[in-house]
């Protein structure tokens, strides 16, 4: 089982919502997807690694969006190595 590094803003907890465009989050990935994929993972940044991991970044909505992104992610089986609020 991989430990999973969530660093959440220490300032605002109470809703993942802040304005209209949501949160910036950075979501690290074992695996990679092309660019293309961008659009289907509802427009998050692709950054590719050199050591087959990728960092998807970009602003999330709301908790219900990035779960939805999160459960993509998981529906392609990859592995979730961390999750950060940008």
């Amino acid at each position: 089982m991989t430990n999973i590094k969530i660093y959440p803003n220490q300032e605002n907890q109470e809703s993942l919502s802040s304005g209209k465009y949501g949160r910036c989050f950075e979501i690290h990935v074992k695996g990679q997807l092309d660019e293309s994929w961008s659009d289907w993972l509802d427009g998050m940044e692709v950054k590719l690694l050199e050591n087959g991991e990728m960092i998807l970044s970009g602003y999330i909505e709301d908790q219900a969006a990035l779960m939805g992104v999160l459960n993509k992610l998981y529906g392609l089986n990859l592995a979730l190595l961390g999750l950060s609020e940008a």
